[in-house]
């Protein structure tokens, strides 16, 4: 089952998409500031350029690191900020997918409800559940290991005044798994995260999960 950030499921006869409180969250936030943001914002082009160049981060809980990427910057954010934006969003996916799918011993029963430390009060409410969908619950029990091919997270991102105030994030995961259960399993979608309280949060999520 796949979520909105409101966690109207996508399964079946879909009605109107209601917005998510993202959009409500950044517009309230550019009205605050009195900003307007725009794409194209007439930064240098080194800066336009290095927005785009990959940053690995090291996933602690296996050998294939994260691959960030800016893809998108609606507003101005300069080179400094969106390094250290990729660094800290990173760092909060990583803790998701680790948690959730890759990390920890197998066989293990359990465990799950935890399994999301970056997220908001109201997000892991709605992920516990999901957790078939969110985490490796349906097969922790059955499997011995994790091998993780792919991790990969494209970043979308609106600036007000040089300064990040929400995030899209493209989150595309691959494992294999080995023991009772061999398979290939591929996680996509995207997590909606805002700012609060000095640190990068998810409060919403649109997840599929399938075989590869």
């Amino acid at each position: 089952m796949t979520r909105t950030p409101h966690g109207t499921p996508l399964d079946g006869p879909r009605g109107p998409r209601r917005p998510g409180r993202l959009v409500a969250t950044l517009v309230a936030a550019a009205l605050m500031l009195g900003a307007t943001a725009c794409s194209g914002d007439g930064a240098p082009d080194a800066e336009r350029g290095g927005h785009r160049q990959a940053a690995l981060v090291r996933a602690e809980a296996g050998s294939v690191p994260t691959t960030t990427t800016v893809t998108e910057v609606t507003g101005r954010l300069p080179a400094a900020r969106r390094a250290r934006l990729k660094k800290d969003v990173a760092r909060v996916v990583d803790g998701w997918l680790d948690a959730a799918y890759v990390g920890g011993d197998f066989p293990r029963e359990g465990g799950f409800r935890q399994a999301f430390p970056g997220f908001s009060s109201g997000a892991k409410d709605e992920a516990r559940r999901d957790l078939r969908l969110m985490t490796n619950v349906g097969l922790a029990g059955r499997i011995d290991g994790v091998d993780v091919r792919r991790r990969e997270l494209r970043l979308d991102v609106l600036a007000v005044r040089g300064r990040p105030v929400g995030v899209t994030a493209r989150v595309l995961l691959g494992f294999t798994t080995s023991g009772q259960v061999e398979r290939r399993d591929r996680v996509q979608g995207r997590l909606y995260l805002a700012r609060r309280e000095g640190a990068w949060q998810v409060f919403g999520y649109d997840v599929s999960r399938g075989r590869s």
